[in-house]
């Protein structure tokens, strides 16, 4: 041991001494020697290398306190009965050992924390608790708990949830005591700390706390002192944002409670300040969770009670007070004094106004229960005083017009203006026009005050409000277009007032918008002279009206007369090009030194450029809404907000489903070509005029350039402007790209890009130049809003691009030069001394596993690495710790370098679609090295927030990183993650910046061996904080950035071949741990993991900008099912076992709704798993109490997803698969008396059963339930027998299938024929339908036949023994149908033994049918209803796999004429066949494009077949079938080859065809392509075979074609036929006019336009009307 050490040793050894004299002496020593420079160096070295056997700062301060205890030991063993001045001696001693400790903390901790937080908070705690220590000392171990631990990072993320609450715990016990000694602003202040600590550092405070906040409100009221009470309040306010997810109803009721008594303080206490403020939040926040997102009623989602209702009337009466009150105080005070109301108190009272007020009430009496004295308050009994108030918009307009004052009326508007604006359909129809009138009075007055911008701000609210209403009546409608008329010209007329600029625009633009007025010329004017400037207000004025208006060509400006010598008039359009560019109208650059405010202002992005590109569009207002739709790229929506308890109030309406955007609304469209390619028309003058201006402006400022003086921010703004342009005169398809390269316009934006890349280089040299700082940040800002590496095309993308091209190498390499010098200067505030390696701190070890190569990942590291910038606690502002995030950690510099890193990150990203001037991996090699192990600190707040950014940007583009670049990227994830491993909000943070960088992970084999490592390496992160979730580590924060993580792990490896977690030596697949998080603790993280379930089921492909779902295998969604299922399952049983109270209500309803909604994401997500989930729904109304009206709620909303008209459709489709599971579970609970038919909308069960006993009875019978047959029939009142009958199709069809299969070895097959003989003998018995069987039989034989035709269901797994034609449209993922279900030869072998069984002994069923030809009607249009009422796409392929094989059956039969009905069975499949290949979906999905391909299989079969069989039959439908058929080889891709078989077979192997001949004769021709080469020669040759067409020939023969009303679409190509001939034939149509004069009724023009004219009347509301429309059209 050092002698310096010795020193303090043998010191700290006397602090023991039992005499007080010597321990004195040893105290003056102590605190001599703890200064030493020496003695500091050795302790922070034991400190920091945990050295047990040495002394560090621990030693000392045991020793320290020993020395306090032995002091405080004397003091409690003296005399209590003393003379003052020995009492006073003794708090000075207290005094004295306070400061001591104090002084000591300080010495330790002053270059990092090194005392550990557990001593310390032991110490602190012990002297609070002891109360012979006396208040001095407790007050100044207080101080030291907020200054030197509470804000110190370190101990903050070292305080385990247990010290948390006990330090809660002491401290409001202390805030409640009625002591005089109590600090209690202090107190509340580590109150408030502490619970701010609690609720970032874990998962919040318990719940047996609420008394506490409760009994210090209550105590605030009854002690008439509000000390400290802000602070508790703001804790309160924290408390109950935490527990609000978990705990809705808890957190209401608590309100209810404890609002009354702040209402009461409120009104009878003097408040400060910053205590209303917190009464205001906690207001606002309660609110919020009773009325979430502002619902009025528990049916949309809000909590109700009597009790609330009652604070809600008397909170609106006190701040209608309270603003009377604000207003007179600002009326009588001296001085200048602001007329608005605080924003807060707005926002509070507009929320108040839109729950109290109601049309139906005017005026309300209430009882103020907050006027009460504390004695009448506590006797519930005492009446409370009376008063009446009014409400509803009759105050606001009352409050408007009763003053002139502004202090009186600007409040009013305030609110007024807060309330449109947030709850728009507040504002009832009746009371538009009163409101407008008022604010239109008051309008004028705009020079009596500084009402004016309120009442613009107001009108603007109703102007937009008024535009959203599309139920006005006429007349109102009429009063109102008055009253706007006036208020426009007010408005018109102040456009010049600097003061009230932006909001005249905004006004103006919110009446364009609305189209409450028609805009007139006038208007235009304001943006051609200079009335105003073009700032954002009047850009965006100009924006909407160039979006609604049509610009005129001209306008009168009074210029005239200055315009000396012009020798050309400027159109309107030319003029406002010029306003916006500053351009003099004669061009004179040269003469103008100001430089237009586009280049010195913000703007939206490309707004400028939408509006100059749009200007010079012939049509202008088509151009501006192109621009205008293109929506914003999804990509730069996100992070953009902070998270807000706006997110919390989703949740509940989620949970109480109200809002379920979890789900939705697909429709299938039917095909509908239509042009994207949109392309616009140029006026070349404008452009060239614009042009002229941009080069003009682009010259005045490098000409004008100088390195010192020059803005580079106007630089950049400039070529950003030129390139922009450009960008959106490619993106109209004025120019193409390669054009805009070469322009004059891009050469320019490059020569001023290289201008402003100069003050980086002048920079570089400099980086501590302050006055620099701020202009670098503001133009990388700007270069960094031109860049977008998003993949959908639009205006930004190409702009992008063209901007990509700007940046030199040399600008490139500079900053990257800039970045890493920046990164490698050392700041001491943040350096804290090495970091070393933790080998005695085991139990922090995470990994736990010994095997050290997957890292000791997440130790502890020594405290001298982690980041504590106000270690001391004196700089301190804020409560609690500072996050090492916060930018309050950085200097200036920090953020330009940070700017600078984001800069080149979008670059090197976005670089990979465009050629450019600089190397990105080159720039990307740099950016890496910044975190190489050599440079990177992970401890310092810049180098953590550096690393970051990385990890967020890189992966961050349209196409993949290198995976070396990945796992550099990746390698110092594991240290960074162990370092802060304890810190709640740095890992959250690091967890939602590294989801970017998974998609990179699945590569495939391009590089296996990095990608491996890389794999690697991320997933030893995720398996840590997934073991830290299991061991309750993790806030739920972390937990639902974990769960997010897992969610993009499903996305890139759905089946989870490498997404797997080891822990322990056991492997967990991704796919299998993630339901595990529908049973986590906290509400929130549940709700993120179940809107997310869908992953499970389907894979998401990201492509380009779509996301495309394919469904993964039937085996892993079963299974994926059972565990979400058990695992939501496992969450609602464990609450619902647990005792009755508020806590657990909520628990349950949370817990309920997370299994609701995760079994609606299922039914909506997996077709195959859809039955199941349904039935486990319908069981858990009975097993676990779901609410039916919450189900309903959910079954409406698939049902309308699927295209169910109503929810009983859609239950009632999956109604016999529900009953015979019900059945199936065979105990007395599940009878089915007690099945849930409240969910199929039946209000009792005489209802269901008088609906559904079609369904229950067949069920029942095939158990031998003939008394629940009977109960039935009682129930209704029918008779038994007669209902047996009714069902007896359905019945049968349970019985006849297992007669007829001759399969064995199936046990299965086995027992059901045994069960069904079983029951057919039952059936015949005398007491049920004996030998009326026979009867039922033959009568029923087309519904029997039915009925056994939709029990097909074919897997695609059958044997080859077994493959059928339906077998070759099936796939794997088709969902079963109802039991009972069969494969096609099951059916065939069915209709096989009927007729066997039949007595006429007939070969086939269709023979029996025969005998009653329409019988082939009724099964054909029985089949095609059910198509015709499903939207389930696999139900529908399902039904025309069944038309499939009922009409092969008949092709098959068609030689015995099918009993005469040959010529309408054929008919009737043709046009049937045509009708569903005409409803195909716009795009193809893996069903629909199977059920298309089976229809042209039929429809080819059929063909083959009439061809063969039936002569002329195909004759007069060959038209209609070929004009179908053409159109989709070009559409449909996929079945191309198929439909060109068809066609051929028709068309060129029939050529010869004796019946066909004539037919293909008078087929329109084949388009003019490739495909169809053979097929036109063919035609033309049969055609023209007698020589040329004259026109007249022409017109005949296409005159001659009769069209088949419902087919428009078939005549398409004959007409762009007829098109061509007339075009090239006029000279004929001359003489055919002359022909036709003398009887022009006759004559062959006049037909030819009637016959256009009927096909354009048929063609409205069908397929391809546009297409026939157009081609009519231009054939007349």
């Amino acid at each position: 041991m050092s002698l310096a050490l010795n020193d303090l040793l043998i010191c700290c050894r006397q602090l023991e001494h039992d005499r007080a004299t010597e321990r004195r002496k040893a105290v003056e020593k102590f605190k001599h020697l703890i200064q030493d420079s020496e003695t500091i160096r050795l302790l922070d070295q034991h400190s920091d290398s945990k050295q047990g056997k040495c002394l560090n700062w621990d030693a000392v301060f045991r020793f320290l306190q020993k020395y306090i205890q032995k002091e405080t030991e004397c003091l409690r063993t003296a005399k209590p009965n003393v003379l003052a001045s020995t009492q006073a001696t003794r708090q000075k001693k207290m005094q004295e050992i306070s400061s001591l400790v104090k002084y000591f903390i300080k010495c330790a901790n002053k270059r990092a924390p090194r005392l550990k937080c557990q001593e310390l908070l032991n110490y602190i705690m012990d002297a609070v608790k002891d109360s012979s220590s006396g208040a001095i000392h407790g007050a100044d171990c207080s101080n030291i708990l907020l200054k030197d631990i509470l804000s110190v990072r370190k101990y903050w993320c070292e305080i385990p949830q247990q010290q948390w609450t006990e330090l809660f715990s002491v401290y409001f016990r202390l805030y409640l005591k009625p002591s005089q000694d109590i600090n209690r602003v202090l107190v509340a202040r580590i109150i408030q700390a502490v619970t701010k600590g609690c609720c970032s550092q874990t998962d919040g405070l318990n719940t047996k706390f609420w008394d506490f906040f409760s009994k210090a409100i209550q105590h605030a009221r009854q002690e008439k002192s509000s000390a400290g009470l802000n602070h508790i309040l703001a804790a309160f306010i924290i408390f109950l944002k935490t527990l609000a997810v978990n705990f809705r109803i808890r957190v209401c009721e608590l309100g209810d409670e404890i609002l009354p008594t702040l209402l009461y303080i409120w009104t009878q206490h003097r408040l400060n300040d910053s205590l209303k403020e917190e009464i205001i939040e906690l207001f606002q926040l309660q609110i919020c969770i009773h009325h979430p997102k502002g619902a009025k009623t528990q049916e949309k989602g809000a909590y109700e009670s009597r009790k609330w209702k009652s604070i809600l009337y008397n909170l609106y009466d006190l701040l209608v007070n309270e603003i009377s009150h604000i207003g007179s105080r600002g009326k009588y005070c001296s001085g200048s004094r602001n007329v608005a109301v605080k924003e807060n108190l707005i926002e509070l009272m507009a929320d108040v106004c839109h729950q109290v007020f109601n049309e139906d009430i005017r005026s309300l009496e209430i009882s103020q229960s907050y006027t009460t004295t504390q004695r009448e308050f506590n006797d519930y009994s005492a009446p409370s005083k009376k008063r009446k108030i009014e409400l509803g918009w009759e105050v606001i307009k009352a409050h408007l017009q009763k003053s002139q004052n502004d202090f009186d009326i600007v409040p009013w508007l305030q609110i007024a203006t807060q309330l449109i604006s947030k709850y728009p359909a507040s504002l009832p129809n009746c009371e538009l026009s009163p409101l407008l009138m008022i604010l239109h009075q008051l309008l004028p007055q705009q020079r009596r005050g500084a009402r004016t911008p309120y009442v613009l701000r107001c009108l603007m609210e109703v102007a937009l409000c008024q535009g959203k209403k599309s139920n006005l009546e006429s007349s109102q409608k009429s009063d109102l277009l008055k009253l706007w008329i006036k208020i426009w010209s007010i408005t018109f007329r102040g456009i010049s007032s600097e003061q009230i600029q932006a909001e005249n625009f905004s006004l103006l633009g919110a009446v364009i918008q609305g189209s409450l007025i028609e805009v007139d010329r006038e208007f235009w004017k304001i943006f051609t002279g200079s009335v105003c400037r073009p700032l954002c207000p009047a850009v965006c004025c100009l924006t909407l009206a160039l979006t609604i208006c049509v610009v005129p060509e001209t306008v009168k400006t009074g210029m005239e007369k200055n315009t000396c010598d012009v020798n050309r008039n400027f159109s309107l359009k030319e003029m406002i090009m010029k306003w916006l560019l500053f351009c003099q109208l004669e061009d004179d650059f040269e003469d103008s030194t100001e430089l237009p405010p586009i280049l010195h202002s913000n703007f939206p992005h490309l707004a400028v450029e939408k509006i100059l590109v749009s200007l010079t569009m012939k049509n202008c207002k088509a151009a501006m809404n192109f621009f205008q739709s293109v929506p914003e790229c999804e990509q730069h929506q996100k992070d953009t907000e902070e998270p807000s308890f706006s997110e919390v109030e989703e949740l509940f309406l989620q949970t109480t489903f109200d809002k379920m955007d979890f789900l939705p609304i697909v429709k299938e469209h039917t095909m509908e070509k239509h042009n994207s390619s949109v392309s616009f028309s140029v006026h070349h003058n404008l452009k060239q005029s614009l042009d002229h201006c941009l080069l003009g402006l682009s010259e005045q400022l490098l000409s004008n350039y100088s390195s010192e003086t020059s803005n580079s921010e106007t630089l950049v703004r400039c070529s950003s402007l030129l390139v922009g342009v450009l960008g959106c005169y490619c993106y109209v398809g004025v120019i193409v790209e390669e054009e805009a390269y070469k322009s004059e316009l891009f050469q320019k934006a490059k020569s001023l890009m290289q201008y402003a890349g100069e003050s980086i280089t002048l920079f570089k040299n400099k980086t501590n130049e302050e006055s620099r700082i701020v202009s670098l940040r503001n133009m990388l800002h700007l270069c960094t809003r031109c860049l977008h590496n998003c993949t959908k095309r639009s205006p930004n993308k190409i702009a992008s691009g063209f901007f990509l091209r700007l940046l030199t190498s040399k600008l490139m390499n500079d900053i990257a030069d800039i970045c890493t010098s920046l990164a490698s200067i050392i700041k001491k505030p943040f350096d804290f001394g090495k970091v070393e390696s933790v080998e005695d701190d085991t139990d922090e070890n995470l990994t736990g596993m010994e095997d050290q190569s997957s890292l000791s990942l997440f130790n502890d590291y020594p405290a001298s690495s982690v980041i504590d910038a106000n270690e001391s606690g004196e700089s301190q502002i804020t409560i609690g710790a500072m996050n090492p995030l916060a930018e309050e950690h950085l200097s200036k510099q920090d953020l330009l370098f940070l700017d600078m890193l984001k800069f080149l990150c979008v670059c090197v990203t976005t670089v990979q679609t465009s050629t450019v001037s600089f190397r990105a991996a080159d720039i990307r090699k740099k950016l890496l090295m910044l975190i190489d192990s050599t440079m990177l600190d992970p401890t310092r707040s810049l180098h953590l927030h550096m690393y970051l950014v990385l990890l967020k940007e890189l992966p961050g583009g349209e196409y993949p990183l290198p995976m070396e670049d990945v796992v550099k990227l990746l390698k110092p994830l594991s240290s960074v993650c162990s370092l802060y491993h304890r810190d709640q909000d740095v890992c959250k943070t690091i967890l939602n910046h590294v989801l970017h960088i998974v998609r990179n992970l699945c590569q495939g084999d391009m590089d296996a061996e990095n990608t491996r490592d890389a794999q690697g390496q991320f997933l030893t992160v995720i398996e840590a904080f997934w073991r830290l979730t299991k061991e309750g580590k993790c806030t739920f924060s972390v937990r639902m950035a974990l769960v997010k993580c897992l969610k993009t792990l499903l996305e890139a490896d759905p089946y989870s071949k490498w997404a797997i977690l080891s822990i322990m030596e056991k492997d967990f697949p991704v796919n299998e741990v993630f339901p595990q998080f529908l049973a986590d603790n906290h509400h929130q993280v549940r709700m993120l993991a179940t809107e997310s379930v869908n992953r499970l089921f389907q894979h998401m492909k990201q492509g380009g900008s779509s996301t495309s779902l394919k469904a993964l295998p039937l085996k892993l969604q079963q299974t994926a099912f059972e565990n979400a299922y058990l695992k939501a399952q496992e969450g609602m049983r464990e609450v619902s076992h647990r005792a009755e109270n508020s806590e657990s209500l909520d628990e349950l309803c949370n817990r309920k709704a997370i299994f609701l909604m995760m079994i609606a994401l299922v039914l909506y997500y997996s077709p195959v798993c859809e039955k199941q989930a349904l039935f486990a729904l319908c069981k858990s109304v009975k097993e676990n109490g779901l609410e039916p009206h919450l189900i309903k709620k959910v079954l409406e909303k698939i049902s309308e997803a699927f295209g169910y008209r109503h929810v009983e459709d859609f239950m009632a489709s999956h109604l016999d698969y529900l009953v015979l599971e019900w059945l199936n579970l065979r105990d007395s609970e599940h009878s089915l008396s007690s099945f849930p038919f409240i969910l199929l909308n039946y209000k009792n069960i005489e209802d269901f059963y008088r609906s559904c006993y079609k369904v229950l009875i067949p069920h029942l019978v095939m158990r031998s339930n003939f008394d629940e047959v009977k109960s039935i029939a009682n129930q209704i009142q029918e008779d038994w027998k007669n209902l047996l009958t009714d069902c007896f199709p359905k019945i049968i069809v349970n019985i006849l299938p297992y007669f007829a299969y001759e399969g064995t070895g199936d046990s299965g097959m086995a027992q059901q024929r045994k069960t069904a003989t079983k029951v057919y003998d039952m059936l015949k018995d005398e007491n049920l339908l004996g030998k009326q069987i026979d009867h039922l039989f033959i009568s029923n034989l087309p519904e029997i036949v039915v009925e056994l035709l939709m029990t097909l269901h074919e897997p695609a797994t059958s044997g080859a023994s077994q493959s059928t034609d339906s077998c070759d449209f099936s796939g794997d993922l088709d969902p079963a149908p109802n039991p009972p279900h069969f494969p096609s030869h099951v059916i065939k072998a069915t209709f096989a033994y009927i007729s066997n069984c039949h007595k006429t002994k007939l070969k086939s069923i269709l023979e029996i049918l025969s005998k009653s030809p329409d019988s082939y009607q009724k099964i054909l249009l029985a089949i095609c209803e059910q198509a015709a009422e499903t939207n389930n796409v696999y139900k529908k392929h399902r039904i025309l796999k069944i038309y499939h094989l009922f009409v092969s059956l008949l092709m098959d039969d068609i030689q015995s004429g099918l009993g005469g009905a040959w010529a309408f069975v054929l008919r009737d499949v043709i046009y049937t066949l045509i009708h569903y290949i005409n409803q195909r979906p716009s795009r193809f999905m893996d069903v629909s494009l199977r059920s298309f391909s089976l229809c042209c299989d039929l429809l080819s079969r059929v063909c083959h077949t009439a061809v063969t069989y039936c002569k002329d039959a195909l004759e007069s439908h060959l038209h209609v079938i070929v004009g179908t058929l053409i159109p989709l080889v070009d559409d449909q891709m996929e079945i191309q080859k198929q439909v060109l078989d068809l066609l051929k077979y028709l068309v060129i192997d029939n050529k010869d065809n004796e019946n066909l001949y004539i037919t293909i004769k008078l087929l329109d021709p084949f388009p003019d392509h490739v495909v169809f080469k053979d097929l036109r020669i063919t035609q033309q040759k049969i055609k023209y075979s007698r020589g040329p067409f004259s026109l007249l020939e022409e017109i005949n023969h296409f005159l001659s074609v009769s069209v088949y009303d419902a087919l428009p679409l078939t005549r398409l190509e004959g007409l762009k036929d007829l098109r061509r001939q007339l075009e090239q034939h006029k000279h004929q149509m001359m003489d055919l006019m002359k022909a036709s004069q003398d009887n022009p009724q006759d004559g062959i023009m006049v037909k030819l336009v009637v016959s256009l004219l009927q096909l354009s009347k048929m063609a409205v509301n069908h397929t391809g009307e546009r297409e026939v429309l157009e081609s009519s059209l231009t054939s007349q």
